[in-house]
């Protein structure tokens, strides 16, 4: 070995990963290992290097006007954590794989190799084996409803996951056996008929048989909702109930309701039903968003970006999680944008927020940035791909370029559901009269969804400095796409190749928990795949990305949405120590079980918030359940199938095979006479 090409002249320090120079004491203090610098370094380039590395000796100031004092004790420069014996993917382009890494403090101190970082470890630093396996960026969900789920998180039963109707029964019918009056029994979106092994919703008369007098409501995506016979008494449903505002109620032919609810725009009627169902108290809703934090952190996420809600008003709808951010008890960042909650009156809103907060105006935790994902609420357009897209009103133009001049001006950053093209053309028109006035350019501004985006708009888009945000909807809903457009649109649903060709910033997100799932692999898998979880191929071979990318764009693409790009998303000295152990290498298992990877260990800021397996004895504390009867004691993680549980299932099934064809095709009673709709068993 060169000593004089391969090692630094101050004390021999090496650069080269796996080392094997005998007399090489590679990792001296202070040495950027990924900087690629060779030569000689004094005393200021070292100093230099090890406060860049994080090290806490002061301020760089005190050492530039002071170089005569004394530098501060070895121990103020070890590492309070190593984590080492890993194959760390770093997603940093100038030193993408490591073997170890140093934290101090929320910081990354040191990457590189096991010799290398070890160098840093001193009498109290805490070492973690990571027996070999993978280590990468935590994971940043750019669009999702975190604030808004995590408030009655535990007291749904998810389907996310269930590979099996019949499972799915059963845990129904168990969740309404212990499930006290006046609760109800509760199924909110995140799973698709796609994903069970019988390939077709659950009918009203199993649902029924599975819940039997307590209150249960069963919502698909955006799409529909079933309601049993108990929760019609409840809310007082009868012949002479009329349908909702955006939605259709099922009724017999002697005009009673059946329990279906069938969105016909969207989501008003089946959010708006949703809402009538009692809560929890606020001490348990502050519980609740815990325990989903958990959930998050189990799966490998340490930041997420909340796109906001119907019903979700700031401040007021913020209190569970402004109550635990205050408190210093968030396991994971949240970027939150504001959506617009009243139709017609969504300047007012932002208006009176901006008295209230400002950009950025928070801290590495909690921190608004900005307005979305509903801005106007005549632009948006339908998130059900069953429907024809709803024609948008005339009034969206004058109220977008209202809101949007006013955001502008005050630099907020915006983003806007935009599912269609037809919506992005409407769309892109008026921002282009609103960057004439108050350029656009740098506000860190786009659309969210965009399947079926042209490369006219992301023309547009580009021209105006915009981004694009994507989603796995597909992946839940790809089957109802492809029915409705067929499969040239769906190859193109959003074109990923075109986006990234054009050099628009693009970034990835589950939109959980209702349109689709809050696990983060679902849509990794899509991406990586273009598979629905039916196993329908519809995403073209063209727009597929490799692991590493699409992993890129759950981690570096969030954190430029955010603008933080300088303080996560990778894996580099000096940023913020978000980082997970793989349950397996998420770059050799079979790529369809990427869909069951989680953390064996999640890091936020250089904390450990979620250990599991190997890692258990690192573990936090897991929250608390006060109530019993809460789902959340079986029913609160992504359902893993094992074994046994699918034997159950199978059994279950065979049961109920009978009850399963022999159910009535109903029919609906509507404003222009009856008729019929496609049976559930047609699928």
């Amino acid at each position: 070995m060169n000593n004089t090409n391969s090692h630094s002249l101050f004390n021999k320090a090496c650069y080269k990963l796996n080392c094997s120079d005998p007399g090489c004491s590679s990792g001296s203090v202070g040495v950027d290992e990924s900087s690629g610098r060779r030569g000689s370094m004094g005393r200021r380039g070292f100093l230099t290097n090890l406060i860049g590395a994080g090290a806490t000796v002061g301020s760089v100031t005190s050492f530039a006007e002071t170089p005569k004092k004394s530098v501060a004790s070895a121990s103020e420069f070890y590492a309070d954590k190593i984590i080492y014996n890993a194959k760390i993917v770093t997603l940093d382009s100038k030193n993408s794989r490591a073997q170890a890494i140093a934290i101090k403090g929320d910081l990354i101190q040191r990457v590189g190799s096991d010799h290398a970082v070890m160098q840093l470890r001193g009498p109290n630093t805490i070492t973690i084996d990571a027996k070999n396996k993978t280590i990468i960026p935590g994971l940043i969900d750019a669009h999702t409803h975190f604030i808004r789920g995590g408030l009655t998180y535990s007291m749904e039963v998810r389907w996310d996951g269930v590979q099996s109707l019949a499972q799915g029964l059963q845990m129904l019918q168990t969740q309404a056996a212990r499930t006290p009056a006046p609760h109800w029994v509760q199924i909110i979106g995140g799973w698709t008929w796609a994903q069970f092994e019988e390939r077709r919703f659950p009918t009203l008369e199993e649902i029924n048989a599975a819940t039997g007098d307590t209150p249960a409501m069963i919502m698909h995506m955006y799409d529909r909702a079933w309601i049993n016979q108990a929760g019609l008494r409840v809310l007082g449903w009868n012949k002479d109930t009329p349908n909702p505002f955006g939605g259709m109620i099922e009724k017999d032919a002697a005009g009673n309701p059946t329990g279906l609810l069938v969105a016909t725009i969207g989501l008003p009627a089946l959010v708006n039903t949703w809402l009538k169902i009692p809560r929890l108290s606020a001490q348990d809703q502050i519980l609740s968003t815990q325990h989903f934090m958990r959930e998050n952190n189990r799966l490998g996420l340490t930041s997420v970006i909340d796109a906001g809600g119907g019903g979700q008003n700031y401040p007021d709808n913020y209190a569970a999680i402004a109550e635990l951010a205050q408190n210093q008890q968030l396991t994971i960042r949240i970027g939150y944008e504001l959506f617009a909650q009243g139709g017609g009156r969504e300047l007012e809103n932002y208006q009176n927020w901006s008295k209230m907060v400002q950009v950025g105006q928070g801290d590495d935790y909690f921190r608004m940035i900005g307005a979305g994902e509903y801005i106007v609420w005549a632009a948006g357009d339908v998130t059900n791909f069953d429907k024809d897209p709803q024609v948008i009103p005339t009034v969206m133009e004058s109220q977008l370029s209202a809101v949007g001049k006013f955001l502008a001006s005050n630099n907020w950053p915006f983003r806007m559901h935009t599912s269609y093209d037809a919506t992005a053309q409407r769309v892109l028109n008026v921002l282009e009269q609103v960057h004439r006035e108050v350029p656009l350019n740098g506000l860190r501004w786009g659309l969210d969804h965009c399947e079926t985006i042209s490369a006219q708009s992301l023309e547009r888009v580009a021209a105006m400095g915009g981004s694009i945000n994507i989603q796995n909807r597909m992946s839940l809903d790809g089957e109802a796409f492809n029915k409705r457009y067929g499969e040239r649109v769906s190859a193109d649903a959003p074109p990923i190749k075109r986006i990234r060709e054009m050099g628009i910033p693009l970034a990835a997100g589950t939109d959980g928990n209702r349109a689709t799932s809050y696990n983060p692999w679902i849509g990794v898998h899509w991406l990586i795949t273009g598979k629905t979880l039916g196993g329908a191929k519809l995403q073209g071979n063209h727009n597929l990305l490799s692991r590493e990318e699409a992993l890129g764009l759950y981690t570096k693409g969030g954190a430029w949405i955010s603008k933080e790009e300088n303080k996560k998303g990778t894996l580099e000295i000096g940023k913020l120590a978000d980082l997970v152990i793989l349950s397996a290498d998420f770059f050799s298992i079979d790529v369809d079980a990427i869909k069951d990877l989680e953390s064996e260990l999640t890091m936020v800021g250089g904390r450990v918030v979620y250990a599991n397996g190997a890692f258990t004895q690192l573990a936090m504390k897991a929250p608390e359940i006060k109530q019993v009867w809460l789902p959340i004691n079986d029913y609160g993680k992504y359902y893993k199938v094992t074994k046994s549980t699918k034997k159950t299932a199978q059994n279950q099934q065979k049961q109920r095979a009978q009850s399963i064809y022999s159910h009535a095709h109903p029919q609906i009673i509507g404003d222009s006479g009856v008729w019929t709709v496609e049976c559930p068993c047609a699928f």
